[in-house]
């Protein structure tokens, strides 16, 4: 019996044992693993959130209804059909110029513009022959006159110059062409000029009747004519009104029916002009003889650097402001009721979110952190918004910036507490 007790209390000894040491293990275990979480959150964790101060460029502007004034002149004749332009919108051409040509009827205008077409084919492919023969070594400038090309294409495209876009792929063709046969590649294009001269001959034999249209005067050539031409005299634009301004912005154009013998129009002064009223706060800043940008952002045109000319009061909390250019193509041609962004005013200098303003001792700055130690910078705020403002770096007597206020990659702090200058940050 004795023995038999004995042997029931070991067995009962040894899973007491184990049951220890898996809790011990279990605990060393969960003990290990928070100091390593422990370590990772104290390497990783910073008292404070910070941004890091880039440059930005903001503009004060102001976006407004315009209307545009230019020196224009009816071309008539008489005549009616269908307008084909010789002249692209906005190019300047002399008196006696050829710049339309009317069709009586659609067919005639599209056989005629054909014949255009094939033309420039001939001459193209004559040119070629011409090129027939002639070598060069200097493959690199070759190449050079290529990528210029393709570069003068892109950029066009990129600034939405249509006007200019098919001159450019044509010379793209053609200084590739070049630089093909130049290096003895053959080509032949006496088949090809027969089957265009045929072309040309079977047009000819059906053109119709037309009459030619002529510029009157030099002067800029305009296809299109849209009633409010003579809405304001050229010369009373410099002393238009806030009243007149916005009854030129709400008045109608003259009906087309007395406009049909109008084949386009001449704009005959280089200065043209926009008229628009803005808030009188906007326009203090505002000085005759100084430059601003306008944009015109539901247009393909292109923003330009206008010239105030005049800024007058227009009642109350309203001022009228008349802006000069002389800069002409397609698409400036075609602006009339126009809105338009003035950019009155760009600053640049140093974005700081608004939340790490503060004011030490009267003093407006920031903290900044550089290594692990606080550092107070003085801002100098140019401009603000509801979440950035930007901060620029004012100069001494000498020109030279000053010391001391935020500059480029400061690493701003947005969110902390007991923050003070020279503080170490554990």
């Amino acid at each position: 019996m004795s023995e038999e007790r004995k042997t029931d209390e070991k067995v009962v000894k040894y899973p007491q044992k184990k049951k220890s040491q898996t809790t011990l293990y279990t605990v060393l275990a969960i003990l290990i693993v928070g100091i390593c979480v422990y370590q990772i959150f104290k390497i990783n964790y910073s008292p404070v959130k910070t941004e890091i101060a880039m440059e930005k460029t903001v503009s004060e502007a102001v976006t407004t209804e315009g209307f545009i004034v230019r020196d224009e002149s009816y071309i008539t004749a008489d005549a009616v059909g269908t307008l084909v332009p010789l002249v692209t919108d906005g190019k300047r051409v002399a008196s006696g110029d050829d710049v339309a040509v009317v069709f009586t009827s659609e067919a005639s205008a599209r056989n005629y513009s054909q014949m255009q077409s094939v033309k420039a084919d001939i001459a193209y492919f004559e040119s070629l022959k011409n090129k027939i023969g002639l070598q060069t070594n200097d493959v690199e400038a070759m190449d050079e006159r290529v990528y210029s090309a393709c570069e003068r294409y892109i950029a066009a495209m990129a600034n939405g110059n249509i006007d200019a876009l098919e001159s450019y792929a044509d010379t793209v063709c053609e200084t590739i062409t070049s630089r093909q046969l130049s290096t003895g590649t053959v080509i032949d294009p006496t088949e090809k000029l027969n089957a265009l001269n045929a072309r040309l001959a079977e047009l000819q034999a059906q053109s119709g009747g037309f009459v030619t249209v002529q510029a009157n005067n030099p002067g800029y050539y305009i296809a299109h004519v849209d009633g409010y031409e003579t809405a304001l005299a050229y010369d009373k634009a410099l002393e238009a009104t806030g009243a007149e301004i916005e009854a030129l912005l709400q008045s109608t154009p003259v009906p087309a029916e007395s406009l049909q013998n109008c084949m386009g129009k001449l704009v005959d002064s280089f200065n043209w002009y926009i008229l628009c009223v803005i808030d009188a706060q906007s326009a203090g800043g505002l000085s005759s003889g100084s430059y601003i940008t306008v944009d015109f952002p539901l247009t393909s045109a292109a923003s330009i650097a206008a010239e105030v000319v005049s800024v007058q009061n227009a009642g109350p909390d309203k001022a009228a402001v008349v802006l000069r250019s002389n800069l002409m193509n397609a698409q400036y041609a075609a602006l009339r009721k126009e809105q338009v962004r003035l950019v009155l005013q760009n600053f640049t200098g140093f974005q700081v979110n608004n939340k790490a303003i503060r004011e030490v001792d009267g003093v407006k700055g920031v903290y900044t952190v550089s290594g692990n130690i606080i550092k107070f910078k003085k801002v100098e705020l140019a401009y603000s918004d509801s979440e950035y403002s930007v901060s620029v770096t004012p100069k001494d007597e000498n020109g030279n910036p000053k010391s001391g206020y935020v500059s480029l990659y400061d690493e701003i702090i947005v969110e902390g507490t007991d923050l003070y200058d020279g503080k170490i940050l554990g």
